[in-house]
């Protein structure tokens, strides 16, 4: 499943103001002024609104996450496609986003408010951002085992809702797109291999295994079972239409869906033996750039990977000494993963988190949330937890899911709520639809400022498990020297060209481990740097403010600022930064 990427570019106009202007004039000017500005305000709102249709109607999948009540927005007609992996389809889409970068010049910057030119430099960079991939589309891969198409669908499936009628009609017709999204999906595989870009065996063997798991026990498969629990909580069907719609997806779940997977796994396999390189990035041509490029488009920061690469060594380097001095002082590490809190209810839990992060976060209103568990046939390659965004006009439906597999009864369980709970995603985002923002905000994901806030939630709430200070410390030092280890370990084999023989070296522990480690680096690279790297980013930011502020810094100001602003690039909100600093 493909998304179009929408961006602009950015002309700024200054006018100056002559002193010699009458009193008399300066009204008038004003009035023209004004006048100007609003009607620049009203065509820049036209513009994102004609982006924001534009982009979630090319795939039903966008549309349906994005809004619960698309009518709402003057959708009215659209079609059910997932779009396509074509180099036509990319190369359309190309098309379309310099069209819009060209439109968004015409804007006077100056006129605009200040939310629309942050929508404005937002849009700008990420789209110049996304030109610079256009000569890598054969590099991308769309089926690594954690973040693939074939792994995260499923997710989407079951977690569907039906707000009307029209729902279960258009989520069925989904159903039918499988096999010609495969179909197509797969011609882009075979193009890869025949120029070199297929993925390496052993990846192909969990993409293979993944597919084959997902096809177990058809007569009772999750995707029955969860569609017909959804069905049962809607009031505007009929039993009849029920009965109907469940005969329906039973047939499309066994007939249509599971062939369709068993279709992939089969392709997929007759294209094993074609990879050309089953190590880093950067042994393909031009592979270091296209590693920067994902660098650039996970972390959200505008430095360099040597200069990511400096910065985390030198985190590394001061958690290592103060791990060390921590260890002279204190001899309890057996303990280290203990949790006071019990576990065994997450939903008891994630209340507990929300309730202890009042005092340094503003509040983010009474919104539910559903608990649910990773089926059993995904649980292998599915990450420990992750959260699902609501649609930006209905943020009732908020689904936190949990792998049992890699589920525990320690700490790190404890802080995983956090980060996908409070104060992490579920908290980060409703907090920031709660804020009214433009629909277009939603089309940016930015893995940086996201999965950084919820490693930035992991470490915050290490203090809100009764541990004393100093495991506390002794936990947040555990957290970012393996994290910095792992963004090390990325950059070593997809940059630097590391070979197994050299990951080895570098950590330091088993050849199973150190070989689980390599192959996930050559699967998702720079997966770890959205994390750590957004993680850095945000304590950079509360540092400078720390620095800047003195005693008028106020972490629960700070926080507020940074979930005002919302997702964006790390430049852009450090320029909002230091205005909002001045006001201080």
């Amino acid at each position: 499943m493909k998304k179009k990427t929408t961006s602009r570019t950015l002309c700024r106009h200054s006018m100056a103001l002559f002193l010699a202007l009458s009193l008399m004039i300066l009204p008038i000017a004003a009035c023209k002024s004004g006048k100007k500005a609003d009607e620049t305000q009203e065509r820049f709102d036209a513009f994102t609104n004609e982006v924001f249709v534009s982009d979630i109607t090319e795939n039903i999948m966008n549309l349906h996450w994005t809004l619960a009540f698309p009518e709402s927005y003057g959708i009215d007609d659209y079609e059910i496609s997932f779009g396509s992996f074509s180099k036509e389809y990319e190369e359309e889409s190309f098309r379309e986003l310099r069209d819009m970068l060209k439109e968004l010049k015409e804007f006077d910057y100056e006129q605009l408010t200040e939310d629309q030119k942050l929508i404005y430099d937002i849009m700008l960079t990420y789209g110049e951002d996304n030109l610079k991939t256009e000569k890598f589309r054969l590099y991308y891969d769309y089926l690594s085992p954690t973040n693939g198409v074939q792994s995260y669908l499923p997710t989407l499936l079951a977690e569907y809702k039906f707000y009307k009628k029209q729902d279960v009609a258009d989520y069925l017709d989904t159903l039918r797109l499988f096999p010609d999204y495969f179909k197509d999906l797969m011609a882009f595989e075979q193009e890869q291999a025949d120029n070199g870009f297929f993925m390496p065996d052993f990846e192909a063997d969990k993409v293979i295994d993944q597919c084959r798991q997902f096809m177990e026990d058809p007569e009772n498969h999750y995707l029955i079972d969860s569609f017909n629990l959804r069905l049962e909580e809607t009031d505007f069907l009929t039993e009849e239409e029920k009965e109907s719609y469940r005969a329906e997806n039973e047939d499309l779940i066994r007939n249509t869906l599971i062939p369709a997977y068993g279709y992939l796994a089969d392709e997929l396999a007759g294209l094993k033996g074609s990879s050309e390189n089953d190590a880093g990035l950067c042994y393909f041509e031009d592979g270091r750039e296209f590693y920067e490029l994902l660098v650039r488009d996970s972390t959200g920061s505008d430095k360099s990977v040597k200069e990511f690469e400096d910065l985390i060594m030198t985190n590394l380097q001061n958690d290592l000494e103060n791990i060390w001095n921590l260890s002279l002082e204190y001899d309890d590490f057996d303990r280290m993963m203990e949790c006071p809190v019990d576990l065994s209810d997450p939903y008891t839990v994630l209340n507990l988190l929300k309730d202890g992060i009042a005092g340094d976060f503003p509040a983010s209103g009474e919104l539910p949330f559903k608990v649910s568990y990773v089926p059993a046939s995904m649980e292998e390659y599915m990450n420990p937890a992750y959260y699902i965004l609501p649609p930006v006009d209905y943020l009732e439906n908020n689904a936190i899911y949990i792998n049992n597999k890699h589920s525990s009864d320690d700490i790190e369980q404890f802080v995983t709520l956090a980060h996908e709970g409070f104060p992490g995603h579920l908290y980060q985002t409703t907090y920031f639809y709660g804020k009214n923002p433009s629909a277009i905000r939603k089309l940016f994901g930015f893995s940086g400022y996201s999965e950084g806030w919820g490693t930035y939630a992991e470490i915050y709430a290490y203090r809100l498990a009764g541990l004393d200070d100093k495991m506390v410390q002794l936990n947040e030092l555990n957290k970012t020297y393996t994290l910095a280890l792992y963004c090390l370990t990325d950059i070593g084999i997809n940059y630097e060209g590391w070979t197994f023989e050299d990951t080895v070296e570098f950590l330091g522990v088993d050849e199973n481990t150190c070989r689980e480690i390599y192959e996930i680096m050559v699967e998702e690279p720079a997966l770890y740097l959205a994390y750590y790297g957004g993680y850095l980013e945000f304590t950079k930011l509360r540092e400078k403010a720390e620095e800047t502020l003195g005693e008028k810094f106020n972490l629960k100001d700070f926080h507020t600022f940074l979930l005002d602003i919302g997702p964006a690039q790390f430049e852009i909100i450090e320029d909002r930064m230091d205005e909002w600093m001045k006001g201080v």
